[in-house]
Formats: structure tokens, C-alpha cells, sequence
């Protein structure tokens, strides 16, 4: 399997490795490794290289009432949980809260990285007898 490249507009490197699963299927991150290291300095990122970034400023789950102080309570949530698939259709931002049910509910933390789930769900919260719902 190839290498994907980082989910960053502009940017066409391959995105860095972070370490193997204890089943020795590779983990890797959604972007490159000079997108990770200058990701706090966005005037180098984005003046420099040209290259927007794709992880919003928010989370994409409408029904999240989190307050985000910081960037980094926000994670990129591949939806089909393969973390090699870094089409801009399959990657949201979230918080880490939703991002965590998400990967509960949907079985991502059991899934091979290189293993697509078989009916991806990313709206799971906005069916009927959501985990968001007042009792």
C-alpha cells in the first residue's frame, strides 16, 4: 500500500508516520511532517509554501456544545475510520469529545488502519437515540 499524502491544500508530501500498531499495520497522521512541525506558525505554512490547512478552527458536529479555546481540542476524524484515506469527503474536524464517541460507537479503535468499516457513519449523533439526546 502506498503512502498517502497530507490532507493540506497546496501541500503534496507524503504524511509522516507516527508508529505500528501492535498488529504491524502502520499509523500514520493525516498531514506531512513540515505541516505538523510548522502548524503552529501559520504565517510559514501558508506564506511560505502556499499551502492552506485543511483542520477547521471548530467542530463539524452541529450538535456539539464544546467551547474550543484552543486548537488543540480539535482532532481529524477519518469517517470511515481508514486513516489512510485522506480524501477532504472523508476527514472532519472535531472536538475530542465527539471525535472519542464517534470512534466508540463506530468501532474505529478496533479497525486495522488499512481496514475500511463496513457502513461508515459520521452523522451518528443526529439519529434517532443519540448519545446527545436529553433523557
Amino acid at each position: 500500500m502506498s503512502t498517502p499524502t497530507c490532507i493540506n491544500y497546496g501541500c503534496n508530501n507524503k504524511v509522516a508516520y507516527v508508529k505500528k500498531n501492535t498488529d504491524g499495520t502502520k499509523i500514520n497522521r493525516a498531514v506531512c511532517g513540515r505541516c505538523h512541525k510548522l502548524r503552529n506558525d501559520p504565517g510559514t505554512l501558508f506564506g511560505r509554501y502556499g499551502v492552506t490547512e485543511f483542520k477547521k478552527n471548530y467542530c463539524e458536529n452541529t450538535d456539539c456544545t464544546a467551547t474550543i479555546v484552543d486548537r488543540c481540542q480539535l482532532d481529524l476524524d477519518h469517517v470511515d475510520g481508514d486513516k489512510n484515506n485522506n480524501t477532504p469527503e472523508n476527514v472532519r474536524t472535531v472536538c475530542k469529545n465527539c471525535h472519542a464517541i464517534k470512534t466508540k460507537t463506530c468501532g474505529d479503535h478496533s479497525k486495522s488502519s488499512n481496514v475500511p468499516l463496513p457502513s461508515p457513519k459520521f452523522d451518528f449523533w443526529e439519529e434517532e437515540g443519540s448519545l446527545f439526546e436529553e433523557a
